[in-house]
């Protein structure tokens, strides 16, 4: 949680490059000075003069030497690389994971080196690292001297644990803004509750506080101060401080218990707007600073003024309370930097090294090292005992804005790159988050929902994931009025209904479309059913006269052949019985002349008689033969087009039955379409009811605090 500050304080540009000294091009082919077998490199001692310097000669030399010391830095020799550059040491000697012109040649923090290029090959590399962890000496008759034991950056145990009872968290409040522009400004300040999903952020005579879980604004409070600079949560959570006022006129300090919201004491009379304050973790001191140059230290028991500190030459720009309450330390426009003890006032340490404004300050949770972020575009970390300088490395180029450690001792910074950062502690970039249009000038951490919150000069805040670098929203330090919302909701539910009532209508046609194509289905598979079984009756009939007709052509062929086999017997008999007859009449009386005579006219007549029916079943058979024929005829015919009906009727099923699917598929986009409309309708209605019931309640809110005023 950080300040924006004045219009000439922010716009001081920061020219310096980094401290690493490796800023210069890197671009012509590197003096293999390493190209040794490993075997042989152990048994060597790596030095500056012999290996290094020939790697700095073809890489560095031509803009980090004596005459030019790009970034401050001079590594023509050995004990200009050892003075380090603009931002501090760039070798710690014994350490090279912790050595900043490490990290840069091995592309581990930025900005990388060599510039816009591959890292240097892995064999100098090596060369490097071997000699920082040899302990860097200078040639072969150097005494390998470790100048300081490397800092362990392990937490001690956190100043304060997490408070008994349900996290910090406002009651309802109104969500009308006091204040509402139509241009954006500067985010001034932003902070987060170390112990609850919480987040407030600085607006125009207000405090905006959200949910830093769903994103949602919990409510607005008044700050008729003016704008507030700085923004701080009490170690415990269950307070905010706001610091700030109107430009050289008029400055305070307002604290507020989370929990109720109610405005709890204000401190401070500045003739100018507070540009830094916090409050002890005991909560029995408040420190404000203001262009004044003076710390000025508030006794919450009283409201009165514990004691003042005159040591600052020029404008204060952030200060904070150690989390144990031991210490405060403070910084100003012209980078100078102290700690002291929180209780007296008194001069505690000097932190020197910043070469221009000190932009933020913020504490490690167990109170054994304190970050400063500076215009000079670095981040210095301090250790307590003798106020040295541990670790330091730019984070962001021209200036680093804001500063802030995690609970879990991660820092995160933003910057006039416009980028916002996530740090380990050794100075290793963890994450470097999308950049913003505009400066970065206030950056904070969640630890309860791991969320980084940062914000930039056109007034958009930006929210991220930490763990994954995701985007997860954004809040606003310039909330619309709950007038304008309602028209805004009323609006959005018209749309929501028209565009519902035109889905649900198109869902209507669809599946009209659907069933449709089903109807034609089934009635094109009925037709073809009929149309078969027609078929089927056409080809049975058929089937049944050509057998009748064959059956006939065999029985009149059979009748003509029996009418032929009588016609040749028949005259022999005739003319037998004939002669028969008249021998019996010649020879009257003989019996048995006369019975051969009958039985000769017997044959005769059933001969006579077998032909007649011969003859009448010929016919018969003759008429079954041409009936059949005539059917056979009628039927065949009707085949073939009854045939491709059934073919036609097929393919028009299959037809229809493709568009089936992109039919139903239609269908049941329309309808998702329709239900997600019908969804979006609750939730406008929805919507619509809660800023009905938001202004109704900012109405009766508003009257209650006006009562209570009185």
């Amino acid at each position: 949680m950080k300040n924006v500050f004045s219009d000439n304080w922010c716009h001081q540009t920061c020219k310096t490059l980094v401290v690493a000294g490796l800023v210069v091009s890197l671009m012509s082919t590197a003096l293999i000075a390493a190209d040794k077998k490993p075997a042989d490199t152990k048994k060597v001692k790596i030095t500056y003069d012999e290996h290094i310097k020939p790697i700095f000669r073809a890489k560095c030399f031509a803009c980090h030497n004596t005459n030019k010391k790009q970034s401050g830095l001079d590594l023509t020799n050995y004990t200009g690389l050892m003075q380090g550059g603009a931002a501090g040491d760039s070798i710690e000697a014994g350490d090279s994971d912790s050595s900043y012109l490490y990290m840069l040649v091995t592309h581990e923090s930025e900005p990388f080196m060599p510039p816009k290029s591959d890292k240097l090959p892995a064999n100098q590399i090596a060369l490097i690292k071997q000699w920082i962890d040899g302990g860097a000496p200078e040639n072969s008759g150097s005494k390998i001297v470790i100048k300081k034991p490397k800092f362990d950056f392990a937490l001690k145990g956190a100043s304060s644990g997490k408070p008994q009872g349900p996290p910090p968290m406002p009651p309802r409040l109104s969500l009308e803004p006091v204040v509402h522009s139509t241009l954006g400004t500067a985010v001034t300040a932003l902070a987060t509750n170390p112990w609850s999903p919480l987040a407030a952020v600085a607006g125009q005579k207000q405090i905006l506080l959200y949910n830093t879980k769903t994103l949602e604004l919990l409510g607005v409070l008044p700050f008729p101060e003016g704008v507030a600079q700085v923004l701080k949560f009490s170690r415990n959570g269950s307070l905010l401080l706001a610091g700030g006022g109107h430009a050289a006129a008029s400055g305070r300090v307002v604290v507020w218990d989370v929990r109720t919201a109610k405005r709890l004491f204000a401190v401070g009379d500045e003739l100018d707007s507070v540009l830094c304050a916090d409050i002890s973790s005991d909560q029995r001191f408040i420190a404000l600073g203001s262009p004044s140059k003076v710390i000025r230290v508030y006794s919450t028991s009283d409201g009165k003024l514990a004691y003042e500190i005159r040591k600052h030459t020029d404008w204060m720009t952030s200060l904070a309370f150690s989390p144990d309450s031991v210490l405060l330390c403070s910084g100003d426009r012209s980078g100078g930097a102290f700690v002291w003890e929180a209780a007296s006032g008194s001069e505690y340490l000097t932190l020197k090294g910043h070469k221009k404004g000190i932009t933020g300050i913020s504490w490690r949770s167990d109170s054994n090292i304190v970050a400063t972020s500076c215009d000079d575009q670095s981040v210095k970390l301090w250790e307590l005992e003798n106020g040295g300088n541990i670790k330091s490395w730019n984070a962001h180029n021209p200036g680093t804005s804001s500063i802030e450690f995690a609970r879990d001792g991660r820092i995160v910074t933003c910057g006039r790159d416009r980028v916002t950062k996530i740090w380990d502690q050794a100075g290793k970039q963890l994450r470097a988050l999308p950049a913003f249009t505009d400066i970065a000038g206030s950056v904070t951490i969640c630890d309860e929902t791991n969320r980084v919150i940062a914000g930039d000069w056109t007034g958009k805040i930006k929210v991220w994931n930490a763990a994954d670098g995701k985007d997860v929203g954004e809040l606003t330090a310039n909330p619309l009025p709950l007038s304008q919302r309602l028209t805004a909701a009323t609006a959005s539910l018209q749309a929501t209904q028209a565009n519902h009532q035109k889905l649900v209508a198109a869902v209507k046609v669809d599946q009209t479309a659907v069933a449709n194509i089903n109807a034609a289905i089934a009635a094109t598979q009925k037709q073809q059913t009929d149309l078969q079984n027609k078929l089927n009756g056409i080809n049975a009939n058929l089937a049944a006269s050509k057998k009748a007709f064959t059956a006939a052509q065999g029985s009149a062929e059979n009748s003509t052949k029996l009418i032929a086999a009588i016609g040749v017997t028949l005259p022999a008999i005739i003319e037998a019985h004939a002669k028969a007859d008249a021998i019996s009449k010649k020879v009257a009386g003989d019996k048995e002349l006369a019975e051969a005579a009958a039985k000769l006219k017997t044959a005769i007549d059933k001969r006579v008689a077998a032909k007649a029916a011969e003859q009448k079943n010929l016919v018969a058979h003759q008429a079954a033969v041409k009936a059949n024929q005539l059917k056979i005829t009628q039927l065949t015919p009707q085949v073939k087009p009854t045939t491709d009906a059934i073919n036609a009727t097929k393919a028009k099923v299959v037809a229809l039955q493709k568009t089936v699917k992109p039919a139903t598929d239609k269908a049941t986009a329309s309808q998702n379409a329709a239900n997600a409309a019908a969804s979006a309708l609750a939730a406008a209605q929805n919507n619509l009811k809660r800023w009905q019931a938001e202004i109704e309640f900012a109405k009766k809110f508003n009257e209650a605090q006006a009562s209570t005023a009185k």
